[in-house]
C-alpha cells in the first residue's frame, strides 16, 4: 500500500515538476520488482498518476488558459509558440492528438493545455486519454520491471552497476529527450 501512495506521488509530481514522466514510470517498475511489488499494481498507481496529471492539464487549458494567455506568467510558462503547435496538433489530428501527445516526451503537457483550451469535450478526452496512458504506462513500468528483474539475477556486482547505469541513463535520455523537444518548439512558428 505505502509503495502505490509513493508511486502516485511521484508520477504526479511530474505534472508540476520539470521531471519527464517517462523517467518515473521507468524507476516505478524498476523499484517495484526489486522491492516485490507485483507489476499490475505498480502500472495500476503509475496510470491513475498519469490520468489525474493529465486531467488537471486538460481543465487548466479548459479554463485557465483564457486568462493565464494574457499575463507574463502564463506567457513564460506556455509560450505563445509551443501554444500554436499545441493548437495546430489538435487542429490537425482531433481525437489522435490525445494519443500523439501520450507518446511524445516534452510536449504531452501543452497538447492537453490546448486540448482543454479548444474546449474538446471532456468524456471524451478522459476516456481517449485513460486507454492510452493505460497501454503507455503499462510498457514503460514493465520495462523498469525487466531492468530491476535483470538487476535481482545479476551475480556480480558490476552487472548489478551496469544494469543501474543502464537505467539511470535511461532515465537521463528521457529529460534530455523532453528539454530538445521543448527547445525545438519554441524555435518553430
Amino acid at each position: 500500500m505505502h509503495f502505490s501512495v509513493a508511486v502516485f506521488v511521484a508520477v504526479v509530481s511530474t505534472t508540476v515538476l520539470p521531471v519527464p514522466e517517462e523517467a518515473a514510470l521507468l524507476a516505478t517498475g524498476y523499484a517495484a520488482r526489486l522491492n516485490g511489488v507485483p507489476l499490475p499494481v505498480a502500472a495500476l498507481a503509475a496510470w491513475a498518476a498519469v490520468v489525474v496529471g493529465d486531467v488537471v492539464g486538460y481543465l487548466a487549458g479548459r479554463y485557465l488558459m483564457g486568462f493565464l494567455g494574457r499575463t507574463r506568467v502564463g506567457l513564460r510558462v506556455v509560450p505563445e509558440p509551443r501554444r500554436a503547435a499545441g493548437a495546430r496538433l489538435v487542429a490537425d489530428y482531433g481525437p489522435w492528438a490525445i494519443v500523439l501527445a501520450r507518446c511524445l516526451v516534452g510536449v504531452r503537457g501543452v497538447v492537453y493545455l490546448a486540448i482543454g483550451a479548444a474546449r474538446y469535450p471532456g468524456g471524451r478526452f478522459l476516456a481517449i486519454d485513460a486507454g492510452a496512458a493505460l497501454v503507455e504506462v503499462g510498457a514503460v513500468v514493465a520495462v523498469g520491471f525487466g531492468a530491476g528483474a535483470l538487476r535481482s539475477r545479476a551475480s556480480s556486482g558490476t552487472l548489478a552497476l551496469a544494469v543501474d547505469v543502464a537505467v539511470l541513463l535511461a532515465g537521463a535520455s528521457a529529460f534530455v529527450v523532453s528539454r530538445v523537444v521543448r527547445a525545438r518548439m519554441s524555435v518553430k512558428r
